[in-house]
């Protein structure tokens, strides 16, 4: 067995200033996940796998909630690939406050032992937050009165996004993705079904 440590991190966006919040009190603490690996060999990389793995992710989550699919943004994905080298750079973990930019970006953020996981797993990490969605508006849209617990997801089926970019960078122990969303979801007093 080979312990994997992965995180992830959740954009909320308010109507009145768009823009990251602070880690909340009642977000989730880090989790650390155990799972058996068949092989120690590095997963298959690549901006052409990246790209496959994260739209057919949101495409199927997005199709059975009915919203539209995505459109993959090369500026999207090079904002992101920007961050992403930030976070391995300075091993931070945390959204980008991106200072300056109008309008925000919806951000999602994941981070895991390098090589340790394929595209498709990381992504999925996100996805698998629907067994907490419930409807309502967010951020009451988990059934276990968590906003932290849906909130990669709600930013994934949001119907009003149109265009995703997403990047990975890696440091000596960790892999960090960052997925850019326009526009923004994850918009307080709006319901994460109708945007």
């Amino acid at each position: 067995m080979h312990i994997i440590r992965a995180l992830s991190v959740i954009l909320l966006i308010t109507p009145a200033i768009a823009a990251c919040s602070p880690a909340p009190s009642h977000s989730p603490s880090p989790a650390t996940v155990v799972e058996p690996r068949p092989s120690m060999a590095p997963e298959p990389r690549g901006d052409r796998r990246l790209q496959d793995a994260v739209m057919r992710a949101h495409d199927s989550a997005r199709a059975k909630v009915g919203a539209p699919k995505l459109v993959w943004n090369a500026e999207l994905a090079n904002d992101a690939a920007v961050y992403a080298a930030t976070l391995a750079r300075t091993g931070t973990f945390a959204h980008d406050p991106q200072t300056g930019r109008s309008p925000r970006q919806g951000e999602n953020l994941w981070m895991g032992t390098r090589d340790a996981y394929s595209y498709g797993e990381m992504v999925g990490a996100w996805v698998d937050e629907d067994r907490y969605f419930k409807p309502g508006l967010f951020p009451d849209s988990s059934s276990t009165g968590n906003w932290g617990d849906v909130a990669h997801y709600t930013q994934i089926i949001w119907p009003t996004s149109q265009r995703i970019g997403c990047a990975v960078a890696s440091n000596a122990s960790n892999d960090f993705l960052v997925c850019r969303y326009s526009p923004a979801g994850n918009i307080v007093g709006r319901d994460p079904l109708k945007g």
